[in-house]
Formats: C-alpha cells, sequence, structure tokens
C-alpha cells in the first residue's frame, strides 16, 4: 500500500458556501486543470494517498479538483448523477455537483440519546416540521444482585417508554411528509438506534426504504436539530497541505 506523510485541512462547508465557492473556483482562469467525479468506497486514489479515511468513506463519493498549486476532496452530501464516460475532466467541471447541491429535498431527522430526542422534517434546508422531548431513564446501576437485576428491569421499562413516545412523535411529526421523503437523516448511538428501530415499525421502514445520513449529535433538542439541517446539505472538504 501506498502511504504518504502529506498534510492536509479538513473544514466544513455550508452548502451556500459551498456553491459560491465552485463558482469562484469555475471562474478563475487556472485555479483547476483537472475534475475527477468518485465513486463511494474507492480504495486508495494515485495522486491522492493523503486523503484521509473519512474522505475515502464518504458515502455519495468524492469531487476531486487539482490546481497548478492545489488539491482539494468535496465529500459530496447528495448523490451525483453523472455517467462514466463523464467522470473526467479538464478544467472546472461542477455542472453535476452543483445540480446534486441545488435540486430541492425533503428529509426526515430523527436525533435520540437516551433520555432525550428530536423529530423534524426539513425542505430545502428549512424546517417544516419538528418537536423535541424527553423521557426519564437513569444511567446504570453499580451494584450486584436483587437490587441490580430490578434496577435494570426498570430501566428497561423507562428505555421502553422513551421509544415508544419517539416513535408516536415521528409518526405524527414525519408521516404527513412521508411520500415526500427523499432521505432520512439520523443521529444516535448505533446500538441505541437498532434497538429503537426494532421497536418501532414505523422508523425501521423509513430507514430500510430511504437514503440514511449520519448526523452528529450530542444532546437532542431544537438547537441540535437545527445544526443537523445545515449539516445535512453541507459538504466536508479535505485540502492538502503543501
Amino acid at each position: 500500500m501506498t502511504t504518504t506523510n502529506q498534510s492536509y485541512r479538513e473544514r466544513f462547508l455550508t452548502r451556500s458556501r459551498l456553491i459560491d465557492h465552485l463558482e469562484e473556483l469555475n471562474s478563475s482562469t487556472g485555479a483547476v486543470t483537472d475534475t475527477l467525479y468518485v465513486t463511494p468506497n474507492p480504495g486508495v486514489i494515485p495522486g491522492w494517498e493523503w486523503l484521509p479515511p473519512a474522505a475515502l468513506s464518504s458515502p455519495n463519493g468524492l469531487v476531486l479538483v487539482s490546481g497548478s498549486a492545489r488539491q482539494a476532496a468535496f465529500g459530496a452530501p447528495f448523490a451525483i448523477e453523472i455517467d462514466d464516460d463523464d467522470r473526467m475532466a479538464d478544467g472546472p467541471y461542477f455542472g453535476p455537483f452543483v445540480e446534486s447541491l441545488t435540486r430541492r429535498r425533503t428529509i426526515a431527522f430523527i436525533l435520540l440519546r437516551l433520555g432525550s430526542f428530536a423529530v423534524g422534517v426539513a425542505k430545502d434546508e428549512k424546517l417544516v416540521s419538528s418537536k423535541t422531548g424527553t423521557r426519564y431513564v437513569k444511567g446504570r446501576h453499580r451494584k450486584g444482585g436483587q437490587s441490580q437485576r430490578r434496577f435494570e428491569r426498570n430501566r428497561e421499562v423507562w428505555i421502553a417508554r422513551l421509544y415508544d413516545k419517539l416513535c408516536k412523535t415521528a409518526l405524527d411529526r414525519i408521516g404527513p411528509f412521508e411520500r415526500d421523503l427523499d432521505a432520512l437523516a439520523v443521529g444516535s448511538d448505533r446500538h441505541v438506534l437498532e434497538d429503537f428501530t426494532k421497536r418501532c415499525k414505523f422508523a425501521d421502514a423509513l430507514r430500510r426504504r430511504l437514503p440514511n445520513i449520519e448526523v452528529a449529535v450530542d444532546r437532542p433538542g431544537l438547537k441540535s436539530l437545527e445544526r443537523s439541517v445545515v449539516s445535512a446539505w453541507g459538504c466536508h472538504v479535505w485540502e492538502a497541505e503543501p
């Protein structure tokens, strides 16, 4: 395997800033000499060995841009419709990328931590439905014996009630938009998400039917929901440093 010690910087661009940045590259003479659209999970790319695993695992592939003194990789937030014969181009070629960014989309959001949740639907980066909630779930019990077993049974009940409350909220808030949804964005621990979707048939069906977007969340609430909307439409960029 080829390795490199070349350093890079990573940054996040909101959708509007990304589109502006692409327009600048497109209009700057000589700024871009080559454009390459890469499918998801490409493995090591010759000449781009510096790309970190996070970039190479971008779920919708990458747009690689080379210039006389720069290399930049854009993690596509949405799938890009492009023919295989058109994946390479001399100079700037951002039409398919911009089209994927500007297409109107409706995305459902489910953010979950044990004890709190947030649910929402966003159309073209604007929340049109949202609801947050809490349900008491006490942390782990460290004592042993019958006391611990009794606590664990109670904790299972608390978690089940939280899941049921979230499931009903998701059905109420997301259900009316179900036919229009283009994707489902989820922020949760993997095992918590698995347990929840096993109990909530509505969420499980959405997760199976729609493209899934992972968003980071610490404490679900309205602010984290708004940040998740921005994140879902935004783009991570990795740039090689000289």
